[in-house]
């Protein structure tokens, strides 16, 4: 892979990408990120791009759950064709919505570390026993992760102000328990094998580079009439925590760990009501993944919290300007 794919081959991609491909992508999106307009994206207290974005247009916002290298998922919904009731017009696709800068898509975060099965990692596992680090089992997942990654980030190249990934747990390549980070293990030691892998099979310096890409990620976003994070804030977040959160561990902790059950209190509505306002809070909603749930959504803290991941399904949410959210009308299956 030594060309400039388009979006499109990097989803279908069934081989792993180059060295140099990986280090000339990582290091754009990279630039990109730092380089975010502080318009709708406030700079923190050392002058850096916030942890905080807050889109400004009337447009629809796509909210993607965590996609957990799903290529297909990413691939499907960049065909889908929401309707006329979202664009106006039936036959325009989500791709072309977003070259004309129609739309916003949010991903919630976790590019990466398939969910669909434990089986691969089980025999990924008995690789890593042998010390075989780039197994072909291992290879096969880091195909599907690389795809699903480098296809991300060349969205965010290609479309900076209007698509938008936003880092979730699994976002931890260095799988480092630090700064609201924790290493990551599932179906096995995921998070060390990937790194391991990385390392092995590209080099330190990928390694390191994707970990400044993913420290470089904001954290949250609002929008007209939604708030959306990887998981349920934790804590009635101010703004300022918010743009700030990289200097906080619990602020990121709050944002990318929080278990289902675990928010006692009524952390929502606060939040809506200090990025949003306490008017347009009303109407609004907070979205999250983080957690599998059965069918479509889950909804808790008053109905505020929608929690959108099924790792068996490709449903995203859209929430459309002038239009009170409706979980049963407004999110859409796109692989149908």
């Amino acid at each position: 892979m030594d060309k400039d794919f388009t979006i499109e081959e990097l989803l279908e991609n069934k081989e792993l990408p180059s060295h140099d491909f990986l280090f000339s992508l990582v290091n754009n999106v990279s630039e990109v990120l730092e380089a975010e307009n502080p318009e709708y994206r406030p700079k923190d207290e050392s002058g850096n791009p916030g942890a905080l974005l807050e889109l400004k247009d009337d447009i629809p916002v796509i909210i993607v759950p965590d996609l957990h290298a799903r290529p297909s998922f990413l691939l499907n919904l960049l065909k889908f064709k929401p309707g006329n009731k979202i664009l106006k017009n039936k036959d325009m696709s989500v791709k072309e919505a977003l070259e004309k800068k129609l739309i916003y898509i949010v991903c919630v975060g976790d590019a990466i570390h398939t969910e669909h099965t434990g089986e691969r990692w089980k025999k990924i596992e008995d690789e890593f026993y042998e010390n075989n680090f780039t197994g072909p089992e291992m290879k096969a997942e880091m195909t599907e992760c690389f795809s699903t990654l480098t296809a991300i980030m060349k969205l965010k190249c290609d479309y900076p102000e209007n698509f938008h990934f936003i880092k979730g747990n699994h976002e931890n390549i260095l799988n480092e328990t630090a700064n609201g980070d924790y290493a990551f293990c599932k179906y096995a030691e995921e998070g060390q094998m990937v790194k391991m892998f990385i390392s092995e099979y590209y080099g330190d310096d990928i390694l390191f580079l994707i970990s400044f890409y993913e420290q470089s990620l904001p954290l949250i976003v609002s929008a007209k009439n939604c708030v959306i994070s990887h998981a349920e804030p934790s804590k009635p977040f101010t703004r300022k925590e918010l743009i700030n959160a990289r200097e906080d561990p619990e602020t990121v902790f709050g944002l990318i760990w929080t278990r289902n059950g675990q928010v006692k209190d009524n952390t929502v509505q606060p939040v809506l009501e200090n990025l949003l306002g306490k008017k347009s809070a009303s109407d609004a909603f907070y979205f999250a993944g983080h957690r599998p749930v059965n069918g479509k959504y889950s909804l808790r803290q008053n109905g505020k919290f929608v929690q959108i991941h099924n790792p068996l399904e490709q449903n995203v949410a859209i929430v459309s300007k002038n239009k009170i959210f409706d979980p049963e009308k407004d999110i859409y299956e796109v692989n149908s």
